[in-house]
């Protein structure tokens, strides 16, 4: 069984995300304090927590910091950190909290549950996942929509990376290993730089094979011309790769 706590401001906000979290094996809590959530955190144990820093009595660095440092029975659960609309990102701020991931108001329920579920799996195979940690990044994250567990729909594109299967237009486009985990990199990581040192690392350990930075721009030519994604992948000369979010691309075309 695994437990969810949702500490948000917005009692209405927590009460949905609620609800659209809810599946068979999972127990969500929900509070809108940080009282309760203090309440909640001495009584259960959670393996997942979503958190609103913004809080009317308190602020929720100071639980985050708490966790960190053991004063709970939850033992290193995965964090997610809900960020106003138009606040600054800071990378390094969420390296030294372990923030697991972020997701930035206004988001789709769809979106935070795919990012739920994503930390579920990582971590059933014994990996942590860590949006933030395991790039430098710049930039900030796309409110593009994710559909379902783990089907990602994004124009034409379809994209389902449980079972390997990838569209355009119903099409089905067939790409090697290498070349769905780099997919898989920078859909999750929309409208974000992901330095290419950083990007090939992370692709040497799921992939389990060697590649280098030449490697990792031969892959990136071929996947752009398989999904004739030219207007949607960018290379950042000098840094690293990105996925457009929409806005930008439609204000490029």
């Amino acid at each position: 069984m695994n437990n969810i706590l949702i500490i948000e401001a917005d009692f209405k906000l927590a009460e949905r995300i609620g609800w659209a979290m809810r599946e068979a094996e999972t127990h969500v809590y929900t509070c809108s304090t940080f009282a309760s959530a203090v309440a909640l955190l001495k009584r259960e144990v959670f393996q997942l927590i979503i958190i609103e820093t913004k809080l009317p009595d308190g602020d929720g660095n100071e639980l985050i910091d708490e966790l960190n440092n053991g004063f709970y029975e939850s033992k290193n659960p995965a964090i997610i950190l809900v960020v106003p609309y138009g606040e600054r990102l800071n990378v390094q701020k969420f390296k030294e909290l372990c923030i697991s991931d972020y997701i930035t108001k206004p988001f789709n329920t769809a979106v935070l549950k795919a990012k739920v579920w994503t930390q579920f799996k990582s971590r059933k195979k014994g990996i942590g996942y860590y949006a933030i940690s395991r790039f430098e990044a710049i930039g900030a994250g796309s409110k593009r929509s994710i559909i379902g567990e783990h089907l990602v729909v994004i124009d034409n594109y379809q994209f389902n990376f449980d079972v390997e299967e990838y569209r355009i237009a119903g099409k089905r486009v067939r790409l090697n290993q290498l070349e769905q985990c780099l997919l898989r990199n920078l859909v999750e990581n929309k409208g974000i730089v992901l330095k290419k040192k950083a990007l090939v690392e992370k692709l040497c350990s799921e992939c389990r094979i060697f590649i280098d930075e030449k490697m990792l721009a031969e892959t990136v030519h071929m996947l752009c011309n398989k999904l004739d994604a030219h207007n949607y992948i960018k290379i950042v000369y000098g840094i690293g790769y990105l996925w457009t979010l929409v806005e930008d691309k439609n204000k490029s075309s």
